[in-house]
């Protein structure tokens, strides 16, 4: 069985108050010409397919229609499961009958234990579940952290596991020393959110969602797909996709997906992007600039956006000169002395006629104060 292991889409996700739901529409379409040319058997999204609890109109269509195709117009199994931003109630929504199209959905801990058998695989859908919900449900006051939670809810899954069949967990948690983007929701406040790979040691793969990063952890049975775009500057240097699953041929890949624009990180000098001095794969990109040399510069985000228009931050970058500072005799230097000083060593440039002229109409001359 060939499995497409997606997750994290946030439809309707904003970045710095950029509205992305074109670049979802488009790297969504990306997903179903690999759904539909690499031969996939069945996809799993291992939740946070929206956002936010309430999600627009738009954000609703656009995941309404990706399902759709998935599951109707290309006939693939979809098995999906909510995240920590995602409303349950809304997903689970028309969940019994979506069952008629191979249209699985869970959200919540009573059929956790239950699993979706196609062909010889039984997946096992786990949804994000909160410590509280957790404590309630067992009815167990020892439950005070993820791990503790994650421990009962797999006691009760491992005893339905049925060993001659390929066994597949599907959740959406924090695994243990995984690396974390600046874009994801803490699970929880207050409580550890880290969960044992050790936990899910019983199944034969764990899929999961909640982190960016595709590799966020290294594991040959555990596996997180990323999110599909980069949602914070933090993940600039991560790679986005999608990961298909061979279980015949027991073989994990990682597919790369092209966004339509991408993000950057830029650290230099103000003058040498405004001069054209740098050049970049693409000027519509997502950028934050750091520069510096900026402190003279009015507007300087007015004028970088006119290079490039997709400029989401700008952020100067403040130099050390404490190695470069210089003592001086107050009793002996001028203050002119001093003001030229100041201009070569924190400015970084050789005194100006402009400069002679402030000096002389603003500071008391050209002797000491005290001669």
């Amino acid at each position: 069985m060939r499995i497409l292991h997606t997750g994290d889409w946030h439809i309707g996700r904003k970045m710095n108050g950029l509205d992305l739901i074109e670049d979802q529409s488009y790297i969504l379409e990306q997903l179903m010409n690999e759904i539909e040319n690499s031969d996939i058997d069945l996809v799993v999204v291992a939740g946070d397919i929206f956002d936010r609890a309430n999600p627009s109109r738009q954000a609703l269509k656009l995941a309404n229609d990706t399902l759709y195709r998935i599951n109707i117009t290309l006939g693939k199994p979809l098995l999906v499961i909510s995240g920590n931003h995602d409303s349950r109630e809304r997903l689970n929504y028309g969940s019994e009958w979506f069952k008629a199209t191979n249209f699985h959905i869970n959200t919540s801990l009573d059929q956790v234990h239950i699993p979706v058998t196609i062909g010889n695989t039984d997946f096992y859908l786990l949804p994000h579940i909160e410590v509280l919900e957790a404590r309630n449900y067992f009815e167990d006051e020892d439950i005070v952290s993820h791990q503790h939670a994650y421990d009962k809810i797999l006691e009760k899954i491992n005893g339905q596991l049925d060993q001659e069949k390929t066994n597949i967990l599907v959740g959406h948690l924090y695994l243990s020393d995984s690396v974390a983007s600046d874009s994801e929701r803490p699970l929880s406040m207050g409580l550890s959110e880290a969960v044992s790979e050790e936990t899910f040691s019983a199944f034969d793969y764990a899929l999961f969602g909640h982190l960016h990063h595709p590799f966020a952890v290294d594991s040959e049975k555990s596996f997180y797909s990323g999110s599909l775009l980069k949602y914070s500057f933090s993940e600039h240097k991560q790679p986005k996709g999608c990961r298909i699953i061979d279980t015949d041929k027991e073989k994990v890949s990682f597919i790369p997906l092209e966004p339509r624009h991408d993000v950057v990180v830029y650290t230099g000098d103000y003058e040498e992007v405004v001069n054209g001095n740098v050049s970049f794969k693409d000027n519509n990109a997502y950028f934050k600039f750091e520069l510096s040399n900026m402190s003279y510069v009015t507007e300087p985000m007015s004028k970088i956006k006119m290079l490039y228009p997709n400029t989401l931050e700008l952020k100067p970058l403040i130099e050390d000169r404490s190695k470069d500072l210089q003592t001086v005799d107050m009793t002996t230097t001028s203050d002119e002395e001093i003001y030229k000083s100041f201009i070569e060593t924190t400015l970084d440039r050789t005194v100006t006629a402009f400069d002679k002229t402030m000096f002389k109409s603003y500071f008391a001359g050209e002797h000491n104060e005290t001669d």
